[in-house]
């Protein structure tokens, strides 16, 4: 590592991700634009990921590897990245993801071009395990618009199961980004900084489709929450109300698996945040309230649907309790001889 600061940063959160890493690597050590430096933050793998990445660094100064000796979760291992990094601009990279050659010149024009920009990022495509094409991704928002109430509205008021959250991969102003808090350990703490940065200035989609993201059975977004796939049968009336958010609250934070969380309720105290946190006219101030009491209005079925799988959690040891022990196939009357 030299003390000369590179433009671009990259952090790289992993944890067991032997199978992909070195794909991801490699697609940004052929990047035509060769200012960068990358960080490899490891959370405490215990796979071959450590040396499959120190192989790679050995090959590219401009590789750095971080080990965390234990595991401090997702939101704590992204946010390392950013506070290791010392570029102007900077992105996050998923281990599984790769990019085009172009990415990172493509990027650094725009952002070079207009100082309102405080992200840019290529359009997507979508691959497999493998890196075949699945389809192209296109989820067009106005998150370009001059007045931060409009951004803060399309983001806000946009269906998330819908929307792949691709700017958190885009390339960003380090200077803007420093101004929040960075990703929450909390469900859609991805989405939550996304807000935060548009209420920051603008984001540019550009047009080429420069970004691979993966698509693959054991990725975040694909895991459940505990409650709907408790062995006992608990979460009765809660399976039928929707999964929540995804990934949910335990992937986030693993001190919550089995606890009784409300990450609507978290959510829509975020992004209340948001708009206190940044210095908005009054105007605009009042605009980006308005969108939230349309957002509340919109949201209560799920924010009734945290408090019915709340109370259904609370009751669940009564409810166990109650509950019948099966009986032992060998010890039944019904056995047949």
């Amino acid at each position: 590592m030299t003390d000369q600061k590179p433009r671009v940063s990259i952090g790289m959160p992993v944890r067991n991700g032997q199978k992909y890493v070195r794909e991801a690597i490699e697609s940004i050590m052929a990047q035509t634009f060769t200012d960068w430096e990358l960080i490899v933050c490891d959370n405490a793998s215990t796979d071959a990921t450590e040396q499959i990445v120190r192989e790679l660094a050995a090959r590219d100064p401009r590789v750095r590897y971080h080990r965390n000796e234990t595991d401090i979760g997702p939101a704590g291992n992204h946010n390392i990245g950013f506070q290791l990094a010392r570029g102007e601009y900077f992105r996050w990279h998923a281990h599984d993801d790769m990019i085009a050659p172009e990415y990172l010149a493509e990027c650094v024009k725009a952002l070079d071009a207009d100082p309102t920009i405080v992200c840019a990022y290529p359009k997507t495509k979508i691959i497999d395990d493998k890196g075949a094409f699945i389809e192209n991704y296109d989820f067009r928002l106005r998150t370009d618009a001059a007045k931060p109430s409009r951004r803060f509205a399309e983001l806000v008021l946009v269906k998330h199961r819908h929307h792949r959250a691709c700017e958190i991969f885009g390339l960003m102003r380090a200077s803007a980004l420093a101004k929040t808090p960075l990703e929450g350990s909390y469900a859609r703490g991805d989405s939550v900084l996304i807000v935060r940065m548009a209420l920051l200035g603008r984001y540019v989609e550009l047009e080429p489709r420069l970004f691979l993201s993966r698509s693959h059975p054991s990725q975040s977004m694909q895991q459940l929450p505990s409650r709907l796939k408790d062995a006992h049968g608990r979460a009765l009336l809660s399976r039928y109300l929707g999964t929540g958010p995804f990934p949910p609250p335990e992937w986030w934070d693993s001190k919550l698996k089995g606890k009784v969380t409300y990450p609507e309720w978290r959510l829509m105290r975020e992004y209340f945040a948001s708009i206190r946190a940044t210095k908005l006219g009054f105007v605009e101030a009042m605009k980006c309230y308005g969108v939230m009491a349309i957002w509340t209005v919109l949201n209560v079925p799920k924010l009734a649907r945290d408090c019915i799988v709340a109370l259904e959690q609370l009751l669940s040891p009564i409810i166990d309790r109650m509950r019948p022990d099966p009986i032992d196939e060998v010890d039944s009357p019904r056995k047949s001889v």
